[in-house]
């Protein structure tokens, strides 16, 4: 298993945000490992969508990371989403702190299904948000909202829950 919580050299000023986002990437590829979702949500043989919200901040760091890569018997696959109704068909939505009325639009549109959404602005989880990365010491760690991952009908691992800095709501 991957060390979830991840060091960001020190940075020079240009390659601040490339590096951040390189570790970010990381951190997206690695969280669907630590969840379970809903059997009808992953039947057969269906891909496992990765959906990031527009702008896309990763560049082709997110893509590269999952090219050739499964999980559990189903290939991974990047797809950028620029409305709402694009955040159908996606297990894991990353929306980065500048998307917008983006933002708030796609977490309702996801609000009642089964995807895990992970954001990083200051307020992603009381909005209903699942997983907040945010940087502390240098470091990116990340914020767990249980509540939302429940009503969503995601199962969040106990090794998730330990790694994470807080959890919010019951488990």
């Amino acid at each position: 298993m991957l060390l979830l919580i991840g060091v960001l050299p020190g940075w020079a000023q240009d390659g601040r945000w490339n590096e951040e986002y390189r570790v970010k990437a990381a951190f997206v590829y690695q969280f669907p490992q630590f969840i379970e979702w809903p059997a009808a949500a992953l039947s057969g043989d269906a891909r496992l969508q990765i959906c990031v919200a527009r702008p896309n901040p990763f560049g082709n760091a997110l893509r590269d990371l999952v090219a050739g890569e499964a999980l559990n018997g189903h290939a991974i696959g990047i797809r950028n989403v620029s409305g709402t109704s694009d955040v159908d068909g996606c297990h894991v939505l990353f929306v980065a702190a500048g998307a917008g009325d983006l933002y708030r639009d796609a977490l309702r549109r996801a609000a009642d299904k089964p995807v895990l959404t992970v954001g990083e602005s200051n307020t992603f989880l009381e909005q209903g948000g699942i997983i907040r990365l945010r940087i502390v010491d240098r470091r990116v760690r990340f914020e767990v909202n249980a509540d939302a991952a429940k009503r969503a009908g995601l199962r969040l691992s106990s090794q998730l829950l330990d790694l994470a800095m807080g959890v919010r709501g019951t488990t």
